[in-house]
């Protein structure tokens, strides 16, 4: 009996033995069929088929120097299961350092460092031992949730650690994202307050970006390289389609690309008022912007400035204009506005007082008499008031207004007049600039001429109407250089100065209007009345 036990004790003793040197013989590579590789950071399970040179090269990867421990500055982390066709699975934690060593610990064993890491570096199952092995994973944030536009073309390499340049796999999007994707339907970002930013969020950054944004209306809003990795927002409701081109190109980096993407966003902002004031000085024009207004809504604005207000469409909204001059009574005026139907609420203007200077005119009886008669009252009747009475409901122009003509001002707006110490029953209505004969008047800004004709009393005249009630007039010039209908460009040529007309020498007479209110034509070319005080700041030519 008790020989018995010990043979049976020897047997399994023996049996132990032999599992045990077969589990640790190196496995011939014919038996090898493949292997399953998990990365530990993402997650993601691939099973790799391996022939017999591939199964070698990685036999001879798991071989190497025994190590104490596993160093802290890895790059990456990975197990694999390794399937032969005949014998059980073997299973193995594979680590890589920053110094591109490569640690291999098999399941229940000692950790080594690998002498022939070659299969490691460079087979796909182990390509994220390499920070820029993929695709940067584009991103944009800034809403409550980022999301990832769409990769319209993509170019990625990356260098391996032996030197060789290997294209990667597509654009990755992080599995923490994947789970709030629905591939099936177009998801559109939704952005409700303006002042919120979006960002461009990926790494490594690229060394430039081209963005083209177009807003609901189908305008090109951005067109042009981005300098930071801030994205515009255009705080119009609607639509917004973004482009981005991106590129990388450092020569010194281990990673060379180009992305191609897309995304939509939809503007959804609550609607906002911009009111004028708190003050305003005779002569200018007041402007009250409804923005963001929901469809079917209709802005209202309540005051007592003006007999009416007209509305007009300004990017997302409305725009109302009400102009001031030197009939307008100083005072305090209480203002109104909101959405028609629903409660307005209340803000006040204080129109504050312009000194306006008195000019003592001298002017030769020959001059007065030919241009201030009843032929000449007429043809002004005629042509010259009613010119300012219609108005594109369009804005001509996008850019801000140009001074016309450079030179001394002779006369400010408003200014209260004597001709040959006789009082007039007007106010002079723009700004006199002195210049030589023949100096060159250009148009302020963008517009459609409706009056360029020679009048009694104004000499050789145009009128540009630049839409939504505002206008331009230009008198007493010595040539005409447009036309009647024709649209002209801000700062082309429409003239030159002259002395036509009632005129005491060559000047233009520079007005600006909404429909017949003058108003101060220095708060459109400066941002403030253009005074005899300022003048030569604003006027004077340049050396």
């Amino acid at each position: 009996m008790k020989r018995n036990r010990i043979i049976i004790f020897l047997t399994l003793l023996l049996l132990i033995l032999t599992v045990t040197a077969v589990l640790a013989a190196p496995l011939p590579a014919a038996m090898v069929s493949g292997i399953t590789v998990t990365h530990q950071e993402t997650g993601i399970v691939d099973y790799y088929p391996l022939n017999t040179d591939a199964a070698s090269e990685l036999l001879q990867g798991l071989s190497g120097t025994r190590q104490d421990h596993v160093p802290v500055d890895l790059v990456a982390e990975f197990d694999m299961t390794l399937h032969t066709k005949v014998l059980a699975t073997r299973n193995y934690t594979i680590s890589a350092s920053v110094d591109e060593a490569l640690y291999v610990q098999r399941s229940g064993w000692r950790l080594f460092r690998s002498l022939i890491p070659d299969f490691f570096y460079t087979h796909p199952a182990f390509e994220r031992i390499y920070p820029y092995a993929s695709s940067p994973a584009l991103r944009i944030t800034g809403l409550d949730e980022p999301f990832h536009p769409k990769i319209d073309q993509q170019e990625w390499v990356y260098q391996r650690w032996d030197g060789s340049w290997t294209e990667t796999m597509a654009v990755q999007v992080p599995s923490s994202d994947l789970d709030r994707i629905d591939l099936s339907v177009e998801t559109l970002p939704v952005m409700t307050a303006s002042d919120t930013s979006l960002h461009l969020d990926l790494d490594p950054y690229p060394d430039q970006v081209v963005l083209q944004v177009t807003d609901p209306a189908g305008r090109l809003r951005y067109d042009g390289m981005l300098e930071e990795s801030d994205l515009p927002v255009f705080p119009y409701n609607g639509r917004h389609e973004y482009h981005l081109d991106l590129l990388w190109t450092d020569g010194q980096q281990p990673y060379r690309g180009s992305y191609s993407a897309s995304f939509a966003l939809q503007m959804d902002l609550s609607a906002a008022f911009e009111v004028p004031g708190p003050n305003a000085v005779q002569g200018e024009m007041l402007i009250f912007r409804a923005r963001h207004i929901p469809e079917g809504a209709i802005p209202v604005f309540q005051h007592s400035l003006s007999d009416h207000t007209i509305f007009y469409p300004l990017e997302d909204g409305y725009a109302a204009y009400i102009p001031t001059h030197y009939g307008t009574a100083p005072g305090e005026y209480a203002l109104y506005f909101g959405l028609e139907g629903g409660p307005l609420e209340e803000a006040s203007l204080t129109l504050v007082p312009r000194d306006f200077h008195i000019q003592y005119l001298t002017i030769s009886t020959v001059v007065e008499a030919a241009t201030r008669n009843e032929e000449a009252a007429a043809m002004t009747a005629r042509y010259f008031t009613p010119s300012r009475d219609h108005s594109s409901p369009e804005r001509y122009y996008t850019e801000p207004f140009v001074i016309p003509v450079l030179g001394r001002l002779t006369t400010e707006f408003g200014e209260t007049r004597y001709v040959n110490n006789a009082p007039t029953s007007y106010r002079h209505s723009g700004l006199d600039i002195a210049a030589p004969t023949g100096t060159p008047v250009a148009a302020t800004n963008r517009g459609k001429v409706v009056l360029a004709m020679d009048l009694i009393t104004q000499g050789k005249t145009v009128v540009i109407d630049h839409g939504q009630g505002l206008f331009s007039v230009y008198f007493h010039m010595d040539e005409l250089k447009t036309t009647a209908n024709r649209i002209v460009e801000r700062g082309e040529v429409i003239g030159t100065v002259g002395t036509t007309g009632f005129s005491t020498g060559p000047h233009l007479h520079f007005t600006m209007s909404y429909f017949r209110h003058n108003l101060e034509p220095g708060h459109f070319l400066a941002g403030e009345p253009i005074t005899y005080q300022n003048a030569t700041h604003y006027l004077s030519p340049s050396d």
